[in-house]
């Protein structure tokens, strides 16, 4: 009796160092899971990244599990992952087949910030990061409300009306029920495009200059040009306010922007700095 009970505690208290040396093995194969996981502590868990994962810049040496759209699945196999981190809608076939070999997949996908919230959440509770989960989550509505707090001073018919350009050609935009609407509204603009129905869409470059934008955000680089002389160039462009104002923006790193992660709080606070200067 005594040395099964003894057999006990020892097992019991390898399992504890196990766990409390870090060794739960974590494949992530989306950038914005990986930026989570790190935000969490749980850097040096992860035994398997993207090829598109490259922040923080450390996570550029693990090992490469393929693309984020066509992750080699038999390379996270020979990885021995207790978690693998994957998004929902895009690698849904990838992540069904994952799950049909017994991988444990969280997929996560949010499209707004309470999405956000949850997928932190989920992530931390599955790799036993509750505590540091709930922290972050705090700390990111505190950023958002502080934001807010500082917009709802501003009178609404004085904020900014809005045009973010995802791409050039063609045309892109984001619509109402995108992150970046939600985001352009909590840092305190007026989306020209919320009305367009979806998410993301082509947008006519006419409709652009009938809405005459006080500022344009670029979700991409110029090119090697200045950010106006890039749109200032197109037919009629050169007399939208925004354009005519110097007030286009090409400078706001396209990650806090579009990747689902932590940093879209400094993504926000990019577009309020651009929006009020």
């Amino acid at each position: 009796m005594k040395k099964t009970f003894l057999f006990v505690l020892i097992f019991l208290f390898a399992c504890a160092r196990t766990y409390a040396a870090g060794t739960m093995r974590i494949v992530s194969v989306t950038p914005a899971t990986t930026e989570i996981a790190c935000a969490l502590g749980l850097e040096n868990e992860l035994v398997g990244v993207s090829t598109f994962c490259d922040y923080p810049p450390s996570v550029k040496s693990k090992d490469k599990i393929g693309s984020f759209s066509d992750p080699n699945i038999e390379k996270i196999i020979m990885l021995k992952p207790d978690v693998v981190l994957a998004t929902g809608l895009e690698q849904a076939q990838a992540v069904e087949k994952m799950r049909k070999l017994g991988l444990n997949v969280i997929p996560v996908e949010p499209d707004d910030f309470e999405g956000l919230f949850r997928s932190v959440m989920e992530i931390g509770k599955a790799c036993g990061k509750d505590k540091e989960a709930a922290e972050l989550v705090r700390d990111m509505r505190r950023s958002l409300d502080s934001i807010r707090t500082k917009v709802s001073r501003t009178d609404e018919s004085l904020r900014p009306k809005v045009y973010f350009e995802i791409w050039n050609d063609p045309i892109m935009t984001a619509g109402k029920g995108s992150f970046i609407d939600e985001m352009i509204s909590t840092a305190g603009g007026i989306n020209i495009a919320d009305d367009t129905g979806r998410p993301f869409s082509q947008f006519s470059a006419e409709l652009v200059v009938a809405r005459d934008p006080d500022v344009i955000i670029l979700g991409y680089m110029a090119g090697g040009k200045s950010a106006a002389g890039s749109v200032g160039g197109r037919i009629g462009w050169g007399g939208i306010k925004a354009v005519k104002a110097g007030r286009v923006y090409d400078d706001i790193d396209p990650d806090t922007l579009f990747r689902p992660g932590p940093r879209l709080i400094d993504g926000v606070k990019a577009l309020n700095d651009r929006f009020y200067k």
